[in-house]
């Protein structure tokens, strides 16, 4: 009997200021939706050396992925659709439900920032 590979996904879920660490084993090789297509090839254009956590500095990688979830503070966003993606290829709207993410919670320090204070202006 022929083993399919496991692969492991880490998702990140902060709410109320806390995060808590999941991982996911997933079996088989790794599918893409049509949409997860786009937002990959859009990863290649999205110039992430000026996207920066405004409290920390911290820079995200086009590997890096958030998840849309039910949010209190700062959001206030009760329908979360449960869709992992690069929040910076879609300026923060979740590719699933449409939801415009007004905050974004730092991956490195766990800080809540406006989306749009992630972005360096020259």
């Amino acid at each position: 009997m022929k083993k399919r590979p496991i692969r492991v996904q880490t998702v990140i879920v902060i709410r109320d200021g806390r995060s808590a660490h999941f991982v996911i084993l997933l079996e088989g090789p790794k599918r893409h939706s049509a949409k997860q297509q786009k937002l990959e090839q859009k990863n290649d254009f999205t110039e992430f050396s000026r996207i920066r956590c405004p409290l920390c500095r911290w820079r995200p990688k086009p590997s890096h992925r958030w998840f849309c979830a039910p949010c209190d503070f700062p959001e206030f966003f009760q329908h979360g659709c449960g869709a992992y993606w690069n929040t910076f290829t879609t300026r923060g709207r979740c590719p699933d439900c449409g939801h415009q993410w007004r905050w974004t919670a730092c991956l490195s320090c766990a800080g809540w920032s406006l989306h749009e204070h992630w972005y360096v202006r020259h």
